[in-house]
């Protein structure tokens, strides 16, 4: 007697750009390529752009195969230019200043603001609208401010007895009167910031602090910084980016001058691009800049993180 044994019918196995991973995988891709392109084309490109002319010499206007392999020239040029090692000191001043002045003063509108509960919104607002404005008009606004006969800085000392200062033009007070426009500008951004983070602080931690007998002080530096740290860590690093990047109010108000003790890093760079025709070492400037807040940065990240230097108050 014959038997017949059943043939099972061949399954059918996907390949794989046919599975529903690939296909979702493939649809992200797609969506993300936009945003890739921009930041190969304008970003990593630029970068690798710089990097590699680093080691040329080319006027920015000529072909590039008129550009002259210099090999470390420009980084050795770099190193004994005493105008821009000038203009690095200027900018460390500069950002000493305003990066304290901005944190601190913040910090303080911050803390008085925090437990305000009648017209907040109007009061917070009156802090931020320098932040808003444009930095151009505002650079031009308090030159006029400045101005050493009929600004009303000199006119408010004429009439409490003073006498007049030369803000601008004074060597002395060039880069504090600079300084003192970007404070009163930036002031509100940092007070916003650490407006949030106060309010993120639970407020069960103060009363416990209270309840264990601890005064304002004891609550600021046990709870308060503590719980900033995040906080302090982001307007620190922006800040600090910020001030080293300064050039509009530089470019506007004092034009490097007088004495270039206010030529910053920036400045220099663009007296030494548009003006020299020096673009390969301008961007030795550029590059030598950028080292140096990614190692500033680094550093802060470090100091502030967990553990690190505000594991003091543990």
């Amino acid at each position: 007697m014959a038997t017949t044994t059943a043939t099972a019918a061949p399954t059918y196995r996907k390949r794989f750009w046919e599975t529903r991973s690939f296909q979702n995988a493939l649809t992200g891709w797609l969506f993300a390529t936009p945003i890739l392109l921009f930041f190969v084309i304008w970003v990593f490109g630029p970068i690798l752009a710089s990097l590699t002319m680093l080691f040329f010499d080319w006027n920015g206007f000529g072909p590039l195969a008129m550009a002259r392999f210099v090999g470390i020239g420009n980084i050795r040029e770099l190193m004994s230019d005493d105008r821009f090692m000038g203009a690095f000191v200027n900018t460390f001043k500069y950002a000493v200043i305003t990066v304290v002045a901005r944190n601190v003063f913040g910090l303080l509108l911050a803390m008085a603001l925090h437990n305000v509960t009648r017209f907040v919104g109007f009061v917070r607002a009156i802090y931020y609208m320098p932040v808003i404005l444009p930095g151009t008009a505002m650079s031009l606004l308090w030159g006029l401010m400045y101005q050493n006969r009929y600004g009303i800085f000199n006119q408010v000392l004429i009439k409490v007895g003073l006498p007049r200062v030369a803000w601008l033009t004074d060597p002395r007070w060039a880069m504090i009167s600079i300084a003192i426009m970007v404070i009163w500008k930036g002031v509100g951004w940092n007070m916003v910031i650490y407006l949030a983070g106060l309010k993120a602080i639970p407020e069960v931690y103060y009363e416990a602090a209270r309840i264990d007998g601890a005064n304002a002080w004891h609550q600021f530096a046990r709870i308060t910084m503590p719980m900033l740290r995040p906080t302090l860590l982001f307007t620190l690093v922006m800040s600090v980016i910020g001030s080293l990047q300064v050039f509009g109010p530089v470019f506007i108000l004092t034009q490097g001058g007088p004495a270039n003790k206010t030529n910053v890093v920036v400045y220099n760079m663009y007296l030494t691009a548009f003006e020299n025709m020096r673009f390969s070492y301008a961007t030795s400037q550029a590059v030598a800049l950028f080292v140096v807040i990614l190692i500033i940065t680094l550093l802060q990240m470090t100091l502030l993180r967990e553990g690190g230097l505000t594991s003091y108050y543990d």
